[in-house]
């Protein structure tokens, strides 16, 4: 399954072990490869930005599955228009 979220939590494991790869990619990459993706945001000003719906969903990953991530670069302590908006895209490969 492929997964489009705002955030990322050790949660979404069960209680098996998985190795885990991580790669930053574009936006543009990002895109593409989620327009058929589950996706559970949170953020107004993020599924505003990738033109989704906001709602947060459970994602239990499995072997197989990527998660597709975006984040802010600003965290959670908003100090200034440049910072607030940029992001971080990332994508998770569960294996």
């Amino acid at each position: 399954m492929i997964y489009l979220t705002d955030s990322f939590s050790l949660k979404m494991f069960d209680e098996k072990t998985y190795n885990i790869t991580t790669k930053k990619i574009k936006k543009s990459k990002l895109i593409k490869n989620t327009k058929d993706a589950i996706t559970s945001i949170g953020s107004i000003q993020i599924a505003k930005k990738l033109h989704k719906k906001v709602g947060k969903k459970d994602i239990t990953l499995k072997e197989g599955d990527q998660l597709y991530v975006i984040t802010s670069k600003f965290g959670r302590n908003k100090s200034g228009y440049k910072k607030e908006n940029s992001f971080r895209y990332q994508v998770f490969s569960i294996q």
